[in-house]
């Protein structure tokens, strides 16, 4: 089934997630939207060319290529774009209810995963919409925490911001980091684990939690032994 936007014919996904993207950016008309992509990816917009786009292309093209008269989107609103494009399902976004009232009894280590989209690792280190918290034990795992990356500043500053985010967690779960932040990240004391593909975030935390049932390695004996001195 196909939708016209435009003077192209799209796919119904790809109308629904440029209308889904819209609204992170109220300051743009949803044809400013689909214009600017169009000039950078060519016609017709597909689901192909929306997910090979980079968080830096959308930075530069919403931020030189824009009408004078327009506010370009700020690195927050950007990061929201960027995952209604490119994430594997088509969705809003949203974050997870924490439902946890008490915490895990017992040695535990706490997890970040950089997200998008409910309890997924989807999200990258350097453009992720939150960070989600949670514990986990030898016997099962619980989200704690749901953290809005609200910061609008790029590199170093985005990175400072990201490890204080993270602070009081052992392991870092993300879909991608480059090489100088994941090594601030573990001088920070933060095992970064990197992701090949999207998955759900239950895949890797009960993969965690057998380990340690069954008997951590060093490194994940350090984390729970650092994640009981805090």
């Amino acid at each position: 089934m196909t939708t016209t936007l435009s003077n192209a014919a799209i796919s119904e996904s790809v109308a629904l997630r440029l209308a889904l993207a819209a609204k992170a950016v109220p300051q743009l008309q949803l044809a400013t939207l689909v214009t600017t992509l169009v000039s950078q990816l060519g016609e017709v917009l597909t689901e192909k060319k929306l997910r090979s786009i980079s968080p830096k292309q959308l930075r530069t093209w919403f931020s030189e290529d824009l009408p004078a008269q327009i506010e370009p989107p700020d690195r927050v609103q950007l990061a929201q774009v960027h995952a209604v494009l490119t994430g594997e399902e088509v969705a809003t976004m949203e974050a997870p209810e924490v439902t946890a009232t008490e915490p895990l009894a017992g040695p535990k280590v706490k997890v970040a995963v950089t997200s998008n989209n409910q309890q997924q690792i989807d999200g990258h280190f350097g453009s992720c919409l939150r960070v989600l918290v949670y514990e986990v034990n030898a016997d099962s795992w619980q989200l704690v925490d749901v953290r809005p990356v609200t910061c609008t500043a790029s590199g170093d500053a985005r990175t400072s911001f990201m490890i204080e985010l993270l602070a009081d967690c052992q392991i870092l779960s993300t879909l991608s980091i480059g090489g100088p932040a994941a090594a601030r990240v573990t001088r920070a004391n933060v095992h970064p684990l990197k992701q090949t593909t999207p998955a759900d975030a239950d895949l890797m935390l009960s993969r965690i939690r057998q380990v340690m049932h069954e008997g951590p390695p060093p490194w994940l004996k350090k984390a729970i032994s650092e994640n009981q001195s805090n």
